[in-house]
C-alpha cells in the first residue's frame, strides 16, 4: 500500500508553530482521484487501442511499424509536455477557493447571454429539422434522405437553404458545445436546465445530419466531468454516472440501428471500428507518396476554423485561397479499401496525426503532442481556480479522445469554442458590480 506525506502544523506549546511531515498510509484508489489521473487516462486510452490494432480484433490492415512509431511519438510528446508543467511549475489543483475566478451566475447579463445562446440554437435546429422533413418522415426514410441523398448529390441541401445548413454546423453546434463545457467547467447549479437543453441541441444536430459524433463528444465530456467532480468534492455524482450509462446505451442503440438492429455488429462497427480505423487509414495515406499528407502546410492544417474563416474573407475579395483543413476534409472523403481480408472501404478517418504530420512532418507530431500536453496540464491544474480552465480542459480532453477518429483541431468547433470561451470570459470579468 502506498504512503503519502501529510504536512502537520504543531502550535500546542505556544510561540512559533513547528512544521513536520508525517507519512500516512494511502488507499490504492487515491491515484484515481489525483489531478494527474485524467491526463494519464488520455495516454492509456490511446495505448490500449494501439495495442488492440495489432491483434486479431482488428478487421483492418495492421498499421506498419513506421505508423506505430509516429503514434507512439505523439503519445510520448504529449506525456513529456505534461511532465514539463508538473516538474517545473507544480501547481496545486486544490488551492483555496479564495482565488477562484467565478462565472457570475447571479448577473442578469450573464444569465441573459447564456439563455439567448442556448435558446437561439434550439430554435435554429428545430426550424432546420422542420424544413428538412425530419418530423414528417420515419427514421429509415430520413436516414436515406440525408446520408444517401447528400452523398449522391453534392449540390443538395438538408434544409433547402444552403446558408442555414452552414449555420447549423458553424454556429449551432459549436455554440451549444461551448455552453455545455462552460456550465460543466463552472459547476453552476443555476444553469442545470440550460445544460440539459444544450445537450438536447446536440441530439437535434445529430439527428438533423444523421451523425454519431455529438453523442461521442457528450460521452467523453461526462467522463472527464465525473473525474473533475470527484476531485472537487472527493465524491462522485450518481446522477451523472446514471446519465453516462444512459448515454452509452443510446450510443450503442444508435450504432446498432445503423446496421439493421444488430447490437454486436453495431459494437464492432462503431466502437471497435471507429477506434481502430484511423490507424489503418493513416498508414494507407502515409504509404502513398502521392497522398496530400506529404504536401506540407506549415501550420495551416492545425489552424482549422481560423484558416477556414480566412478563406471565406479572401473569397469575398476574389481570392482563390483554400484552407488546408478543408483541403484535408475534401481529400479524406474519398473511400479507400482498408480491409485485412475482405474489402472494407472507409473515409474521413485522418486522425489528429494526419494534420500534425501534414503541417511539419514528424516534427509537427512531436511539437503538436508536446504543446497539447502542456496546455491540457495547465488547464487541468488551474481548473480548481478558473471556470475557463475547467471548460478548456473538458474541450481538450474530449477532443483528444476523438482524435483517433478525426482530427479535432481541424474541426469547426475546436478553435471556435476556444476563442468564444475567452471572449465570454472577458464579458464575464468586465461586469460592473
Amino acid at each position: 500500500m502506498r504512503c503519502k506525506e501529510q504536512h502537520v502544523i504543531d502550535n500546542s506549546g505556544g510561540g512559533s508553530p513547528t512544521f513536520s511531515v508525517r507519512r500516512v498510509r494511502g488507499s490504492p484508489f487515491d491515484y484515481f482521484k489525483s489531478p494527474d489521473f485524467p491526463i494519464h487516462l488520455m495516454c492509456y486510452w490511446w495505448l490500449l487501442w494501439l495495442a488492440i490494432s495489432c491483434t486479431d480484433l482488428n478487421q483492418f490492415t495492421t498499421p506498419s511499424p513506421a505508423t506505430m512509431a509516429q503514434y507512439l511519438l505523439l503519445i510520448a510528446s504529449f506525456y513529456i509536455g505534461h511532465l514539463l508543467v508538473k516538474i517545473y511549475r507544480p501547481f496545486n489543483a486544490m488551492q483555496s477557493k479564495h482565488f477562484y475566478r467565478p462565472l457570475h451566475s447571479d448577473s442578469a447579463r450573464v444569465k441573459g447571454a447564456i439563455r439567448i445562446a442556448v435558446i437561439g440554437c434550439t430554435l435554429m435546429l428545430l426550424i432546420s429539422l422542420k424544413l428538412s422533413g425530419a418530423f414528417d418522415a420515419n427514421f429509415i426514410d430520413y436516414f436515406a434522405l440525408v446520408r444517401v441523398g447528400l452523398a449522391n448529390d453534392s449540390t443538395s441541401t438538408v434544409t433547402g437553404i444552403h446558408t442555414l445548413d452552414i449555420l447549423t454546423k458553424i454556429l449551432a453546434f459549436p455554440l451549444s458545445y461551448m455552453m455545455i463545457v462552460t456550465i460543466l467547467g463552472a459547476e453552476i447549479k443555476a444553469f442545470k436546465i440550460l445544460l440539459v437543453v444544450s445537450v438536447i441541441n446536440l441530439i437535434c444536430f445529430s439527428y438533423l445530419w444523421q451523425v454519431n459524433y455529438p453523442f461521442i463528444h457528450c460521452f467523453w465530456l461526462l467522463i472527464f466531468y465525473i473525474l473533475l467532480i470527484g476531485q472537487r468534492r472527493n465524491a462522485f455524482n450518481k446522477k451523472i454516472i446514471i446519465s453516462l450509462a444512459v448515454l452509452f446505451v443510446v450510443l450503442l442503440a444508435s450504432a446498432a440501428n445503423r446496421v439493421g438492429g444488430d447490437i454486436l455488429g453495431g459494437f464492432q462497427r462503431y466502437i471497435f471500428g471507429y477506434h481502430l480505423l484511423g490507424f489503418s487509414y493513416y498508414d494507407y495515406q502515409y504509404s502513398d507518396p502521392t497522398s496530400i499528407l506529404h504536401s506540407h502546410t506549415f501550420g495551416r492544417s492545425s489552424l482549422g476554423f481560423l484558416d477556414q474563416a480566412l478563406e471565406q474573407f479572401l473569397k469575398s475579395i476574389g481570392s482563390t485561397y483554400r484552407s488546408a483543413s478543408l483541403e484535408n476534409a475534401g481529400f479524406n472523403e474519398t473511400n479507400v479499401d482498408l480491409g485485412a481480408t475482405d474489402v472494407l472501404e472507409f473515409n474521413a478517418f485522418g486522425t489528429i496525426l494526419f494534420g500534425l504530420y501534414r503541417d511539419f512532418n514528424v516534427i509537427g507530431i512531436a511539437l503538436g503532442g508536446l504543446v497539447y500536453g502542456v496546455v491540457v496540464t495547465l488547464a487541468r491544474y488551474k481548473s480548481a481556480q478558473s471556470w475557463i480552465s475547467g471548460a478548456l480542459f473538458l474541450l481538450l480532453a474530449a477532443a483528444w479522445m476523438m482524435g483517433m477518429m478525426v482530427d479535432p483541431i481541424e474541426e469547426a468547433y475546436f478553435w471556435w469554442v476556444i476563442v468564444a470561451l475567452y471572449v465570454f470570459g472577458v464579458f464575464n470579468r468586465g461586469l460592473k458590480w
